[in-house]
Formats: structure tokens, C-alpha cells, sequence
């Protein structure tokens, strides 16, 4: 009797990612080994996990594991697109995306889940954003939040590897203390139709946004995996107005539930279009892709394969 074929997964690990150790690897080699034949990837530059998930659907492996932080996730599942199978393991700084799925916290309990799911043919089926092309799984911004994911990545390569949630937090603070979006500076549309005008905008593919720690930030309280995105866009970033906008935020979501002066919420739109004033950064799932003076964000529909 033949021998049924075990299924072959390739481990895309960035090895800078802060919660990437030898003993942490091992963790999840440990899962995955009794299951899969492995092959293990490390990724040696920015993009290089989308050739390597590219790469793995060329040579017909059967899945893909991401391991790294949501910037490596975010690079698998453009390489991939649906065409396999993702599992995403929680080895970075904040790690949205396996907390958004309900992934395990500890890597090898959440490998030991890819494991069973790739043998068992086990997959949730998500829509991504997508932004000038550059697909997204949770959220994507223009204006502050870009900024301050630039300012981090700064830090992550003077230091080696990425700081955390709390460094992250501050450099939002230091963003909008420093005044630099004050002032309204960018019109979005739908259909040609201008609906809000602001200073940054924020595009949420799930609930939650991102996290504080253990705390889900509730800027997009309504978004889900399964339907369009959600927008909000602040009209101004006046420092008199920086407690309201925490709170709603951090902590209450009511921009989702009523109508607000100062943010104006989008709730399960297939696409908008952001026109700046002047060249603004940009970020998808915390990678920062530079300045743009034009974003067109849209919905792919069951874009990705996920194993949990």
C-alpha cells in the first residue's frame, strides 16, 4: 500500500521580527515537523516574503506560514493571493492579523492549529483591502498613522529590530502634537462625489484597527473580514480636540453608532477615493510605502485562504 503524501509547507520566517528566537522557531518547527514536510525561509529584504510565497505556489507546495510581524504576513498573502493556503503566526511586535483571527498567542499552540487545519483542509476564506494595488488584510491609512508607522520603521532600523506597541503609541503622539495635520488636507470620494474632507484617513478591513497592548483600539468597531471596509476620517487634528478623539477612538467606538461633526465614519464601502494636497505617507498593515498624493482604496473579495 502506498504511503499517503504528507502536505509541503514552506515556513517564510523574518528573522528580525521581535518575537522571532531560536527557541521560538524551534516551538513551531516542533508543531508543524510531525505533520508537514517544512522547507524554512528566512527573508533578507523588504518584500522579499512575496517572492518567497510566489516562489511556493510556483513549486507546488501546499501551504504557506508567515512568521514574522504583520509586515511579513501582509507580504505572504500578496504573494500567495488565493492561490494557497496561508497560516499566520504571531511573531511580531503587535501581531493584528492572528489576533484578529483568534489565532493562539503563543506560537507553537498557533502552529499546532495551521498543522491540523492544512491536514484537515480547513480554511476561512477573508476579504482583503486593497490600495494602489497593494492589498491589505486589517488597515491601511494616509496622513498620521503613516507617519508614525515611518517613524517607527526608523527606530526598527537603527535598533534591528522593530519597537512595540507603547513606542508606536508615542510616535502617534508626537505626530499630531508636532501639528504637521492640523489642517485639513485631503478630500475623499465616492463615485466622483466628495463625502468627507480631513487630515488623514484611516481604512479598516476588521475589527479591531490595532491593539494597545492587551486592549483592541475601537477606531472601526463595525468592520469585518467578510464585508467591504470601513473609513474614518478625522476633519481636524486640533490639539483641544486630541482627548475626544482618544476616547472615541481608544476606548468607546461612538463614531461608529452616531453621526460625529468631527469624524466622519464609512461603514462597508467597496472603495473611496483620497485626493491630498500635498504628498502625504503612506502605510498597508503597518509597512510604510512612501508619499502619495492620490490613494484609491477598494475591497478584493475572498482574496485569501486562511488556515485556522
Amino acid at each position: 500500500m502506498n504511503a499517503v503524501a504528507r502536505p509541503r509547507l514552506r515556513l517564510i520566517v523574518n528573522p528580525v521580527a521581535s518575537g522571532v528566537r531560536e527557541r521560538s522557531v524551534r516551538m513551531a518547527l516542533n508543531a508543524l515537523e510531525p505533520h508537514c514536510d517544512v522547507e524554512l525561509v528566512e527573508t533578507e529584504r523588504r518584500d522579499h516574503a512575496s517572492e518567497l510565497a510566489a516562489e511556493a505556489v510556483a513549486r507546488g507546495f501546499d501551504g504557506v506560514a508567515a512568521m514574522g510581524g504583520d509586515g511579513t504576513a501582509n507580504e505572504v498573502l500578496n504573494g500567495t493571493g488565493d492561490r494557497l493556503p496561508v497560516g499566520v503566526l504571531p511573531a511580531g511586535g503587535t501581531s493584528v492579523l492572528p489576533r484578529a483571527l483568534g489565532m493562539p498567542r503563543n506560537v507553537g499552540a498557533a502552529a499546532q492549529l495551521v498543522a491540523d487545519a492544512l491536514l484537515g483542509g480547513r480554511e476561512r476564506r477573508i476579504n482583503l483591502g486593497v490600495v494602489n494595488g497593494r492589498r491589505f488584510a486589517f488597515a491601511a491609512g494616509v496622513g498620521a498613522d503613516a507617519q508614525a508607522v515611518r517613524l517607527v520603521d526608523g527606530a526598527g532600523r537603527a535598533k534591528g529590530r522593530r519597537p512595540g506597541d507603547a513606542y508606536f503609541a508615542a510616535q502617534i503622539v508626537r505626530t499630531l502634537l508636532r501639528g504637521d495635520f492640523r489642517e485639513p488636507q485631503l478630500e475623499v470620494s465616492i463615485d466622483d462625489h466628495v463625502v468627507a474632507r480631513g487630515v488623514s484617513v484611516f481604512a479598516a478591513n476588521v475589527h479591531p484597527w490595532s491593539y494597545l497592548g492587551p486592549f483592541a483600539l475601537k477606531l472601526a468597531p463595525r468592520a469585518t473580514f467578510e464585508g467591504g471596509l470601513d473609513v474614518v476620517v478625522p476633519s481636524d487634528m486640533r490639539r483641544r480636540h486630541l482627548p475626544r478623539y482618544a476616547t472615541q477612538l481608544l476606548v468607546t467606538g461612538s463614531q461608529a453608532r452616531r453621526p460625529d461633526r468631527l469624524l466622519a465614519y464609512l461603514h462597508d464601502v467597496d472603495g473611496v477615493r483620497v485626493s491630498c494636497n500635498r504628498p502625504l505617507p503612506m502605510h498597508v498593515d503597518g509597512d510604510d510605502l512612501g508619499d502619495v498624493e492620490e490613494a484609491v482604496f477598494g475591497v478584493a473579495r475572498n482574496a485569501a485562504r486562511i488556515l485556522v
